[in-house]
């Protein structure tokens, strides 16, 4: 069983914390000598970057394909897989948006690699500069993206080494709370979601446009300051037993939405910049990020919002910046082997009640299953949800678990939509009036992971 440390980098990180600072950097496990039973990982990366015009995802108000890429952006699908106690999981990621149909991918994902479906943890980074993969291959680049992603799994599956392991956190705030309060009372031809239905721009432009009245007090898509966010940046490190690097996983909640709906190029987005940043900064290093609960969380620039344009150098410029942060957390851990770490994994349907205004559509759907996942490798876990949870709700699941090092993967093995927590329905607000859910789903939801938590050793 893996043994958790505290050298004098671990001492210094924990006095920053207590004193609130932002630094955090903390041994995993303790030093030993290798044998055949430490943990194994396997890093790989396919670019999946469309050769020619796609849709591109995560707005209406687009009307038409892409056409071209900013600059050299790629888009990659990356996969992770661990191999301990003698079981396999995996983590595979790609840079676009909503994937759909996650069940049979993962199932493609199985057949290919031999790991069992409930131990494949499949999302995307959630990436509004992307399109949206579909697993029927209706197009071209579904294929590639198809392909793509199961050479990703099986060249990772066959890259599998022993590993040395260290996990840490640092902070950023390119991130920021996008539920926006309006001030007073105006009268503005821009539209309430001025990316997804503008008067000026797209399918629904016009050229008489009307003045919408805004009442002071309703809450809005915009930059938000005073908003509550998730600031962590969560790395663990992977190196090599002879100390090179391997792979890096990057812990982040934010929306990919610092290009809006005028943006008609593919890009990898402020995280796409973000790993390229890392894997230029350390040579032999695979990035893999996993986002968060970024429910109500944009950029602290969004193209097409608070009068920003869609500019790509403010992306790459706030990829760098997080970048940054995860380079200097990472020169900060030293990674060390872990003997036969404990390895467990939990799956559930957890029932959250639907919204009231849809019961009548079908009687017997008043409930939302939440295909649910925990897994625990020593000290290190992970829950996902299959959505867009809200930032604050994302922190208390990661408060309540057991492990030293909690992650919480949105976006992951399915799509659900907005997850609200409850004191935002009385707000209002986008997200409030798209949700499936009803304002009871946060309290029932943290008590069922809480019990699913409880089956943890």
């Amino acid at each position: 069983m893996c043994r958790h440390t505290m050298g004098q980098a671990g001492r210094t990180a924990k006095s920053l914390r207590v004193a609130r600072l932002l630094v955090a950097s903390l041994l995993l496990f303790a030093a030993a000598p290798a044998r055949a039973q430490d943990l194994r990982a396997g890093y790989a990366k396919v670019d999946i970057t469309p050769a020619g015009p796609v849709d591109l995802g995560g707005y209406d108000l687009r009307g038409a394909p892409s056409d071209g890429i900013h600059g050299n952006d790629r888009l990659y699908a990356r996969a992770l897989i661990f191999e301990a106690s003698g079981v396999r999981m995996a983590f595979v990621e790609a840079d676009v948006i909503e994937i759909q149909g996650h069940d049979v991918f993962r199932r493609r994902i199985s057949e290919a690699t031999g790991i069992p479906v409930g131990n494949i943890l499949l999302g995307d980074a959630h990436n509004h500069a992307a399109p949206s993969p579909n697993a029927e291959a209706k197009t071209a680049w579904d294929s590639q993206f198809a392909s793509g992603l199961l050479k990703a799994a099986t060249q990772a599956m066959a890259n599998l080494e022993a590993v040395r392991i260290a996990a840490g956190v640092g902070h950023s705030r390119i991130a920021m709370n996008r539920r926006q309060v309006k001030t007073a009372d105006a009268d503005s031809v821009l539209t309430f979601d001025e990316n997804n239905s503008s008067q000026s721009f797209g399918q629904h432009r016009t050229d008489k446009p009307v003045p919408i009245h805004e009442f002071g007090g309703v809450v809005r898509l915009g930059a938000n300051p005073l908003g509550a966010i998730d600031d962590a940046v969560q790395i663990v490190r992977l190196d090599t037993l002879a100390g090179k690097p391997l792979a890096v996983m990057i812990h982040y909640a934010c929306h990919g939405t610092s290009l809006g709906g005028r943006n008609s190029k593919i890009s990898g987005e402020w995280m796409g910049r973000m790993q390229e940043y890392v894997e230029k900064e350390f040579p032999g290093v695979g990035a893999i990020y996993l986002q968060g609960a970024a429910g109500d969380i944009n950029p602290r620039v969004v193209g097409g919002l608070d009068g920003n344009p869609d500019d790509v150098k403010t992306t790459w410029a706030l990829g760098e910046e997080i970048g940054r942060e995860v380079a200097r957390v990472y020169r900060q851990l030293s990674p060390a082997p872990c003997l036969q770490p404990p390895v467990q994994i939990e799956t559930a349907d957890i029932l959250l009640p639907r919204q009231y205004r849809e019961l009548f559509q079908d009687f017997k759907a008043t409930a939302v299953p939440v295909p649910t996942t925990i897994v625990r490798i020593g000290d290190l876990m992970w829950t996902t949800f299959p959505g867009e949870q809200f930032s604050n709700i994302g922190k208390q699941v990661k408060a309540a678990s057991p492990a030293t090092y909690a992650h919480f993967m949105g976006y992951t093995n399915g799509y659900i939509g907005y997850f609200p927590e409850q004191k935002a329905y009385a707000e209002g607000g986008y997200e409030v009036a798209v949700t499936h859910l009803d304002p009871a789903s946060e309290r029932i939801y943290l008590r069922a992971v809480a019990e699913l938590m409880k089956r943890f050793r």
